[in-house]
């Protein structure tokens, strides 16, 4: 399962987001109380699918990649009750690092998407 998702990128009032994390069963995306648009609800989800392989969020979310620039998204899956880490970046986005636990990606151990 999807544990945790973080990015340098991720700003919440000027500052770094802390991670997104995931519980078991059913996870929801809010909006804001207001119910305004352009708070990052559908960004969030191609983020996601990004997380999971998709292409989507670097070749179809031109917005983000012209405003935000380059970045890497840092993950964690648990399968088995032990923890996968893992970084993508939109810059050379058909790959994946597996990383330590401080998300350094390990030598050697890139994978493209179709291994991934």
């Amino acid at each position: 399962m999807l544990k945790q998702i973080s990015c340098d990128q991720f700003i919440i009032d000027g500052k770094v987001r802390g991670p997104i994390n995931f519980g078991k069963g059913l996870n929801v995306v809010l909006g804001g109380k207001g119910g305004t648009n352009s708070i990052g609800k559908s960004t969030f989800l191609m983020i996601l699918d990004f997380v999971f392989g998709g292409n989507d969020y670097v070749k179809k979310d031109s917005d983000v990649q012209k405003n935000v620039g380059q970045h890497t998204i840092k993950f964690i899956f648990e399968f088995n009750g032990k923890d996968y880490y893992f970084s993508r970046s939109t810059e050379d986005f058909q790959n994946i690092n597996v990383c330590d636990e401080n998300f350094k990606p390990l030598a050697d151990k890139r994978m493209t998407r179709d291994e991934y």
